[in-house]
C-alpha cells in the first residue's frame, strides 16, 4: 500500500514554477528521502503534500485523503516538522506543556496523554527539562521539543523538512533512531527533505532527487546504487611502489580514471563485471603484488552529484 501518492503534482508562483508536474508514490512504511539542493523544490512539495498550499494543478493523496477534498483529514494524519521546526513551540509554555497542549488538539485520549509525553520526551532525553519553559531551551533542544509535537498524536505519515538542523552529533543520531525505530515497529511512513547526502544514505530505504522542480530519478536506495554500476570503484593496495600499478591500469581501455589516496589507488573500471578480473590479471602479469583489491561501496552522493551535476544519467 502507498501512503503518498502525488500525480503531476506543480505550484507556480507567478513565473516561478517551484514544483513541476512530479508524480511519485511513497510505499507504507518506508522512510522516504527528497533528495536535492536549495530552492530544488523540496519545500514547496511537504507544503502541498500538508495541505498548507494548494497545488497550481495536479494533486497527491496522503495516507488515503485527497489534499484537495479533505485537508483536514490530511492533517489529522500527518505530523510536520518545517525547515524552522524549533519555532513551532510556543515559548512561554514550559515542555511539558506545549506537548499537553498539542495532545489535546489532536483529540488524544486524556489518559493516554501523560504516558505519550514521557515517552518522547525520555527518548529525546528532554524529560528533565520538562518543567523548564520552550524559549529557555537551546536552538538543538526545541528542534528535538519540535519532532516530539510532529510525533506526540502518532500520524500515519511524518513530512519532516531538515529534521536533524542545528543538532549536535548525538542529536542527530537520536532523531536518526527514533525515525527508523518507529518505521519498523508502527509502521509510520517518513517524508524527510534534506540535501544531507549522508543523513539520507543512513535513514532512507527509498528516495528521489529533485531539482528545479522536477523529479529526476526516484526509487528503492539499493536498486538506484545498483545503477552506479556500469563504473565501479576499486581500492588496490600493493607490497613496494605503486607506480607499476598505477601505470598499468592507467593505459588499460577499459579504466576510466586512477586516483592516489594515501597508499592506495582508487581505479574506477568500466563494465566492472566483465572488467575487474581484467584488471587484476593485468597487474598480476605485470609483476605488481597486490594487497587490496576492494570494491569501493557506491554511494548516494556519486547517485547524486551524477544525475543532479550533470554527470549522465544513473
Amino acid at each position: 500500500m502507498d501512503e503518498v501518492v502525488t500525480e503531476n503534482l506543480s505550484k507556480h508562483f507567478g513565473e516561478t514554477v517551484a514544483v513541476d508536474g512530479i508524480d511519485m508514490t511513497v510505499p507504507q512504511g518506508a522512510v522516504f528521502g527528497l533528495l536535492g539542493p536549495n530552492g530544488a523544490g523540496k519545500s514547496t512539495t511537504v507544503r502541498l503534500l500538508c495541505t498548507l498550499l494548494r497545488p497550481t494543478s495536479g494533486g497527491a493523496v496522503v495516507a488515503g485523503h485527497n489534499i484537495l477534498e479533505e485537508p483536514v483529514e490530511v492533517r489529522r494524519v500527518t505530523g510536520v516538522l518545517p525547515e524552522e521546526g524549533s519555532h513551532t513551540v510556543y515559548p512561554s509554555m514550559t515542555v511539558y506543556e506545549n506537548l499537553e497542549y498539542f495532545a489535546r488538539l489532536y483529540g488524544l485520549p486524556e489518559e493516554t496523554i501523560p504516558a505519550e509525553i514521557e515517552r518522547l520526551l525520555k527518548f529525546m532525553e528532554l524529560w528533565e527539562r520538562r518543567d523548564d519553559r520552550a524559549g529557555e531551551l537551546s536552538t538543538g533542544n526545541r528542534q528535538r521539543l519540535a519532532l516530539c509535537r510532529a510525533l506526540i498524536h502518532r500520524p500515519r505519515v511524518l513530512l519532516l523538512d531538515e529534521p536533524t538542523a542545528s543538532l549536535d552529533p548525538i542529536a542527530a543520531r537520536r532523531v536518526r533512531e527514533l525515525i527508523l525505530r518507529l518505521s519498523k515497529e508502527y509502521q509510520q511512513t517518513f517524508f524527510i527533505n534534506s540535501h544531507n547526502l549522508a543523513e539520507v544514505q543512513r535513514v532512507c530505504d527509498h528516495i528521489a532527487i529533485i531539482d528545479n522542480g522536477k523529479i529526476l530519478l526516484a526509487g528503492p536506495t539499493d536498486e538506484l546504487r545498483k545503477r552506479l554500476r556500469a563504473r565501479q570503484v576499486f581500492r588496490i593496495r600493493v607490497y613496494g611502489d605503486t607506480g607499476t600499478a598505477e601505470e598499468v591500469a592507467s593505459t588499460a581501455e577499459f579504466v576510466h580514471s586512477v586516483e592516489r589516496d594515501a597508499d592506495c589507488l582508487l581505479v574506477t573500471v568500466d563494465d566492472p563485471v566483465e572488467n575487474n578480473s581484467r584488471l587484476m590479471r593485468l597487474l598480476l602479469d605485470a609483476g605488481v603484488k597486490i594487497v587490496e583489491f576492494a570494491e569501493e561501496e557506491a554511494t548516494l552522493e556519486d547517485l547524486y552529484l551524477q544525475v543532479v551535476r550533470g554527470g549522465g544519467d544513473a
